[in-house]
């Protein structure tokens, strides 16, 4: 006892040594996480337990870095099985006997719970992170499923007597529930309830900044995503996630990045590290700035991803400076945090069913080797996209390898609605590993010899916009190169002119790029969402430019 509580003395005295931000500094030190959870019980601790304790352990590390806020992703505490390589596909009913006991009590709010000091309501992944939060002074931000209790003669009870939650729940320095928010956007959660009206959740922080925070796929949709969009209140905003890449436009880096410039927010993104299932992919950004730091291993890892985070004042500008190496990703060694048995998995491009169907699309492949500028407007169900490429082929590269592997590229536009029934309006440069556009949106593998003879010089995409509908427009990018997007005002500009009834959407590549995977103007049609998938086009549709120099 004498040891335990000497242990508990020593715990107080450096959290409370630690360099913790205030009102008055001009930046905060934030970080999110990079995490692939136990799955399977071992033992008799609870999988979400043993997740809790290493969420301890990093938690204990970000503390030695003088984190104020860290942020832990979707589905990483209370997991869902593997069956081989994906997680186990459950009906309804599955769903929630699997989540029965593994989802907790969370108290509300304005409850002023500390779990920590709680008895058994709560499940002990929670109080393991309360204390955690309390004895390393740290605002601290988990996803957990929430169970609420209800009677099964109540019209909205489900027959089993409880309601399921996919929540965020925000504790503060003290170990305190200080905010708790449920998913809107529900996929692949049968059985998984929704709050009616849906809340939204913000929370303040001794260092005087608000946060706002949402789950995973509520960033592509209209509600609560875009309530911070332009919101002067909140100008720091947490997205927890368990994403799964589909190429060219729902790739998590491209997402995170467009979302945080069109919202112009300091933005968290915290995601499930699956590289054999095609997710994965975490970041911190500047809004319009673009990263400040990432983290694609292409390959299953546990990681910290931290930086020095200027606060911003009324006019989202920074109140200082992003300073180099104020940033970094540490990955923790398999001591550290246990989660990863045998080599990791490393990703699968290629991976059958993670692909955007690029077949609803209108196209025209880009011939750099016989020509240098390329203007072209391509047209689909109404919308009309201008491009004007300017591009730079070194056949040399070519005759040196000529039996090596190169990306070709297809200019694109789409106007409808996707397989996942989202309503969308694309204009875009996508990447190929062929002339043909079903070998859009894939990479080639790490043993390919590929070559890069051709660089994308100058591109501007235009085209014009109502900006009064339920839409939202998002600038995305990706660099296949680090799997990194471009940087907003030094790589590229995006802007939007004229009146609202009908804007001019301008998007302009401003340095040259031999490594471009996606350069979209990404448009969300929330109107349209639930209709049935647009009819595909014929692969071999293409369209002739309009002018080729």
């Amino acid at each position: 006892m004498t040891t335990y509580l000497l242990l508990c003395v020593l715990a107080t005295l450096c959290s409370s040594s630690l360099q913790i931000s205030n009102v008055d500094s001009p930046n905060y030190i934030g970080a999110v996480v990079h995490y692939h959870p136990i799955t399977e019980q071992s033992g008799d601790q609870e999988v979400t337990e043993v997740n809790a304790l290493n969420y301890r352990t990093i938690i204990k590390k970000a503390a030695s870095y003088d984190t104020d806020i860290i942020v832990f992703p979707e589905f990483a505490l209370s997991t869902i099985p593997k069956d081989g390589p994906k997680e186990k596909e459950f009906n309804e009913t599955e769903f929630r006997a699997h989540y029965r006991d593994m989802a907790s009590h969370i108290p509300e709010p304005e409850e002023g719970v500390v779990i920590c000091d709680t008895d058994s309501k709560y499940k002990r992944s929670l109080k393991i992170i309360s204390c955690a939060a309390r004895e390393f002074k740290m605002y601290v931000l988990a996803n957990h499923h929430e169970k609420v209790d209800c009677s099964p003669n109540l019209r909205d009870c489900p027959s089993d007597g409880f309601l399921l939650y996919n929540t965020n729940v925000a504790f503060d320095r003290d170990g305190r529930v200080l905010a708790k928010t449920s998913k809107t956007n529900l996929y692949k959660e049968p059985g998984t309830n929704v709050r009616t009206p849906p809340r939204v959740s913000t929370f303040r922080t001794d260092f005087g900044v608000t946060f706002g925070n949402f789950i995973c796929a509520d960033v592509i949709h209209k509600w609560p995503a875009t309530h911070f969009v332009k919101n002067s209140s909140v100008m720091d905003v947490i997205v927890t996630q368990h994403w799964y890449d589909a190429g060219a436009f729902l790739e998590s880096m491209e997402v995170q990045a467009a979302w945080a410039h069109a919202a112009d927010v300091n933005f968290f993104a915290s995601d499930y590290s699956d590289a054999l299932a095609g997710g994965g992919g975490s970041g911190i950004y500047a809004g319009k700035r673009g990263p400040i730091v990432t983290h694609y291993p292409f390959e299953t890892d546990n990681a910290l991803i931290v930086a020095e985070i200027p606060k911003l004042d009324s006019r989202r500008q920074p109140l200082q400076e992003l300073r180099p190496g104020k940033s970094f990703v540490y990955v923790f060694d398999r001591t550290e945090v246990p989660t990863i048995l045998g080599e990791p998995s490393k990703i699968d491009y290629n991976l059958s069913g993670n692909w955007y169907n690029l077949q609803l699309t209108t196209s025209q492949l880009l011939q750099p080797d016989q020509k240098s500028s390329h203007v072209s407007t391509i047209c689909d169900r109404g919308l009309c996209c201008d491009f004007h490429v300017e591009t730079s082929y070194d056949k040399e590269v070519v005759a040196k390898s000529p039996d090596s592997k190169q990306y070709r590229y297809h200019l694109v536009a789409l106007n409808g609605v996707n397989e996942f029934s989202f309503g969308e309006e694309i204009c875009a440069l996508v990447s190929c590993t062929s002339d043909s556009l079903k070998d859009c949106t894939k990479y080639f593998d790490e043993s390919s010899d590929v070559i890069t003879p051709m660089s994308i010089d100058h591109l501007v995409i235009t085209r014009r916009a109502n900006m009064e509908e339920s839409v939202l427009y998002f600038p995305e990018t990706l660099r296949r190169q680090g799997h990194r997007a471009l940087n907003g005002g030094s790589d590229f500009a995006y802007l939007a002119s004229g009146p609202n009834d009908s804007s001019l959407l301008i998007m302009h590549l401003l340095k040259p790029q031999s490594e471009l995977a996606t350069f979209a103007i990404f448009g969300r049609r929330f109107d349209w969402d639930g209709q049935p998938p647009s009819a595909p086009h014929d692969w071999t549709s293409t369209v002739s430019p309009t002018a080729d120099f």
